[in-house]
Order: structure tokens, then C-alpha cells, then sequence
């Protein structure tokens, strides 16, 4: 009979703290959230708190790390062409002094040397100009055909895409904007409207500085092309002479176009972003935009302000918000930038407002008549609910002993617990590690289905193998062997199905690499 009357002394006690607490909690509760919800609200209605700057800021941040990282793997590949470009240039330069039994000092106001010399290196510029992801391909050597004018000329092949369309450069016409007019016309080829003979450079003046042991490439500041509306950036990588001695540079240009149509972005929450690489120079801020527009602006007024969580760049007709993060690219450091037109953002930000406000004013009624109701219906009885409780304290001490037995319970399974999930945590480290090392294999599987398959193609196949590897399209193939355009589309397929391609880009990429490891013996 004891024991009923104490489990119903305890089950009263439960029932009537729990009631008197959940009252008083809910009560002080509501009167929080009124005094948080009331300010809040006006620190967002004069600008104080900007959650839709933090999410505008917060997307544009991750969305500049991806953009960052690709567009550093992206000059990182055409630096890499240009290293194997480099090369390629070497041989056939030395090749070329061989044979004809001269030193590179000889070329020097030898015209038609320097023009045979062009018409040797000539389709090395033309196959890699198609295999890099650029919009011009060109070589300056440190000589001239006429070293008495006062102004120092520099030969070389400098060719242009005509128009690009997209990204993929490799159905566009192109011209010769630089080189000698015997070359153009011996490949037909068609003349740039601002097309000279030799080059003007101030490279060789310190290419010795520029290029140490630790270079590898130089991408240039966005600069404007002579004789032409365009501008561009420059890779460069250095071309040595047998002794090491720098006699030339060459690279890939990679104009605005280029770069509008290379790096397209766009967010489904903020619409269009404005993309940019920005180079610095003494507090002048220019560069190469994702848009036509910010590429047609001055540059020399662009003026790069930071703020506390956000960048302002203004163009003195107007302004964009956005992010930046540094970058190295060759020797330099370049600025990447994310940004939103100042209307685009603001609106926006005004959006994020209003919805914060709604949000802050809802929680701030419904607080209120929370508290209203719980201080007319709750607070007296609580009091006197308190004054009850004062008298089963002795009864409560029970309880407290019980309870902290049971905590004291809790506590060692929580111990047990941690233990536990460390080991199993341990676990999961080391499987995912043991999975990430077997993703790091690859098998470059079509590069050997293409070398392996070469010796099944007919003598005519492999004559129209020879003819794309020198750089000839399917029309001329056609006249040049005597056949008719179906025919040298069927022996095309049949090129591409038996080594395993889908493109002529893939055969031309392929050929390259197998040529390049012929001639060093692999």
C-alpha cells in the first residue's frame, strides 16, 4: 500500500512539474523571440544583417574555387602544348642548319633562307595551332631579313583564326597575320588585313631575366594586337639553339573571343555571372571578360575596390559586385573574378530583405500572442504551483538520488558508446583511403588500340592518314589522291573505325603523340 501511495506521490509530482515548467519555459521563450524577432527585423531594414549578401556571397565564393581551379588547368594545358610546341620548332630548326650546313647567325639577312626555313616549320605551326585550345599559334626567332632598318624586326609564322564560333577551333579558317608572303601562298592560305612580313618584340631585350630555371611558361597582361581591333593574352615558352642559348619564343595567343566563348558561366539562383582573369600593374586593374560587353569597356578606368565580404568593380559607367581570388599562372599571380551587375545584385538583395523581414515580423506576431496568452491563462498558476512545490521538496530528494544513479548510468553507456563510433569511424577512414588508391589507376587503353591498329589500315588509308597528319582536310585529300568526296568520307569511316577514334582532332592528337615517341626511340 506504501508503494502505491509513493508511485502515485511521484507520478503527481512529474505531472505537475512538468506543467508548471512547460508553462514558465514557453512564457520566457515568447518573450525572447518578440525582443530577437524586433531586432532582427531592424537590423535587416537598415541594411545591419544582409543574409541575401551572405547567400549571394556564400554561392559566388564556391562557384570562384571551381572557376579558379579550371581556368588555372586550363592555361596550365595550353603551356604544356606549347612546351611540346617548343620542341617540335627545336628539331626542325636544327634539322634545317644541317642540312643546308649553316649556323642560326647565318640566317640573318638571308632572305631566302629564312623563307625556306619557314616553309620547313610551317605545318609544325599549322598542327599544333589545331591541337591547342587557343585562337593563334606563333614562333619569333631572334633574326631578321633586313637588320638595317632602325626599327629591330623579328621573323617568324604568326597565324590567326578568321572567325571563331565556340570553343572548338577546329573546323574555323584562319589566316596569316604574320610571315613571309612565299609561305602564305604556298599553303594557300589567306592574308590578315593587318599582315606584315616580320614582327616587332622586346622579347629578346629580356627573355634572359624572364625565363630562369624555375619558369616553365609566361602568360602575358591582356594586350591589344597591332593593326588589329583585337586584344589577347600570350603563353610563351622559349626556343633554345643545341649550346641552350635562347634564339627564339613561340606560344598561342588566346584573344577576348577566345576566352568569352571558353568560360561561360551561369548560376540558376543569379542568373548570368560575369567572369574575368584580371591582371595589375601599379593599381591599374584590366583584363579578359566572359562578356563582350565588359571587354569593350576602357579598361584603364576600371577601378577594383575591396569591401569587408565583397569586391566593387566599378567602370565609371558602371558597376559590378562580386569576389576575387589569386591565382599563379607562369611567374605571375593573376585576380580571377566573380561578379554581378550592381542591378542584378541589388536586386537580389532586395528580394532577400523582403523575405527576411516577412519572416522576422511573422515570428515576432506569433511570439506575442504566444506570451499574451500564456500570461493571462499560465503566470498565476504557476506562482501557486511553485508555493505548492515548496513542500515536497523531501520527496524530491528521492528523485535526485535516483536520477543521478541513472545518470551515472548514462554516462558509462555514453563512454561505451564513443568508443565505439571512434573504432568504427577508424574503420571508414582507412576503406575509403584503400578505395581512393585504387581510383588514382587508369589504362590508357585507346592510345594503344590506335598504335596497334595502324598496320590494318590499306595502302589508300594509310595515304589518307598521312595527307590529315601534314595537315590536309577531307576536300583536298580527295583531290590530291583523285577521288570523289563519298569516297573519302566511306575511307575516312573506315580510318576511324579501325583505330578506334571519333574525330579527325582525336587522329590528329594521337599521330602527334606516336611521332613525337618515334623520334625518341619509345
Amino acid at each position: 500500500m506504501n508503494t502505491v501511495k509513493f508511485k502515485k506521490l511521484i507520478n503527481e509530482i512529474r505531472l505537475e512539474g512538468s506543467n508548471v515548467g512547460h508553462r514558465f519555459v514557453l512564457f520566457i521563450i515568447s518573450g525572447i523571440a518578440i525582443i530577437l524577432s524586433l531586432i532582427l527585423l531592424l537590423l535587416n531594414i537598415f541594411g545591419v544583417l544582409n543574409i541575401g549578401n551572405i547567400q549571394v556571397m556564400d554561392m559566388l565564393e564556391t562557384q570562384l574555387q571551381t572557376y579558379s581551379d579550371n581556368l588555372e588547368h586550363d592555361y596550365n594545358k595550353i603551356a604544356a602544348y606549347a612546351i611540346s610546341y617548343s620542341k617540335q620548332l627545336e628539331d626542325g630548326i636544327q634539322d634545317f642548319l644541317s642540312e643546308n650546313n649553316l649556323s642560326f647567325e647565318d640566317l640573318e639577312n638571308d632572305n631566302e633562307a629564312i623563307t625556306d626555313l619557314q616553309n620547313k616549320l610551317y605545318d609544325t605551326v599549322y598542327l599544333n595551332m589545331q591541337l591547342a585550345p587557343s585562337s593563334g599559334a606563333f614562333y619569333i626567332l631572334n633574326t631578321t631579313v633586313n637588320s638595317n632598318l632602325d626599327t629591330a624586326f623579328y621573323n617568324g609564322i604568326y597565324l590567326k583564326y578568321i572567325n571563331l564560333y565556340s570553343e572548338s577551333t577546329v573546323n574555323n579558317e584562319f589566316s596569316l597575320y604574320r610571315g613571309s608572303f612565299i609561305t602564305g601562298k604556298n599553303n594557300d592560305i589567306n592574308f590578315h588585313s593587318g599582315w606584315q612580313n616580320e614582327m616587332k618584340t622586346d622579347f629578346f631585350e629580356k627573355c634572359d631575366s624572364l625565363f630562369t630555371s624555375d619558369t616553365h611558361y609566361i602568360l602575358s597582361n591582356a594586350v591589344e594586337i597591332p593593326d588589329t581591333w583585337e586584344r589577347a593574352r600570350y603563353v610563351y615558352v622559349p626556343i633554345y639553339d643545341y649550346k641552350k642559348n635562347i634564339i627564339g619564343v613561340c606560344g598561342f595567343e588566346v584573344n577576348d573571343l577566345y576566352f568569352q566563348l571558353a568560360q561561360k558561366s551561369n548560376n540558376d539562383k543569379l542568373g548570368p555571372i560575369i567572369c574575368a582573369l584580371l591582371d595589375e600593374e601599379q593599381g591599374i586593374y584590366s583584363g579578359q571578360f566572359n562578356s563582350n560587353r565588359y571587354n569593350s569597356l576602357n579598361s584603364a578606368s576600371l577601378n577594383v575596390i575591396d569591401k569587408k565580404s565583397y569586391t566593387v568593380f566599378d567602370f565609371d559607367s558602371e558597376k559590378c559586385v562580386g569576389k576575387t581570388k589569386e591565382v599563379q599562372l607562369g611567374n605571375d599571380t593573376f585576380s580571377v573574378a566573380l561578379m554581378l551587375t550592381e542591378p542584378q545584385y541589388q536586386k537580389f538583395i532586395n528580394k532577400g530583405k523582403l523575405t527576411t523581414a516577412g519572416i522576422f515580423l511573422f515570428v515576432a506576431l506569433f511570439s506575442f500572442v504566444c506570451c499574451l496568452f500564456m500570461f493571462r491563462k499560465y503566470l498565476s498558476p504557476i506562482l501557486h504551483k511553485m508555493e505548492q512545490m515548496k513542500s515536497k521538496e523531501e520527496q524530491l530528494k528521492a528523485l535526485e538520488l535516483a536520477k543521478e544513479a541513472a545518470e551515472e548510468e548514462a554516462r558509462r553507456a555514453k563512454d561505451a558508446y564513443e568508443k565505439a563510433l571512434a573504432k568504427y569511424s577508424l574503420t571508414q577512414s582507412e576503406l575509403i583511403h584503400i578505395t581512393d588508391e585504387y581510383k588514382k589507376e587508369i589504362i590508357p587503353e585507346d592510345y594503344e588500340h590506335f598504335v596497334s591498329n595502324l598496320d590494318t589500315l590499306t595502302p589508300t588509308e594509310e595515304r589518307i592518314y598521312q595527307l590529315y597528319q601534314e595537315g590536309k582536310n577531307q576536300t583536298e585529300i580527295a583531290e590530291i589522291i583523285g577521288i570523289k568526296i563519298n569516297t573519302m568520307k566511306y575511307h575516312t569511316k573506315n580510318i576511324y573505325s579501325k583505330l578506334g577514334i571519333s574525330s579527325r582532332k582525336q587522329l590528329l592528337r594521337f599521330a602527334a603523340l606516336k611521332q613525337q615517341q618515334d623520334k625518341q626511340g619509345k
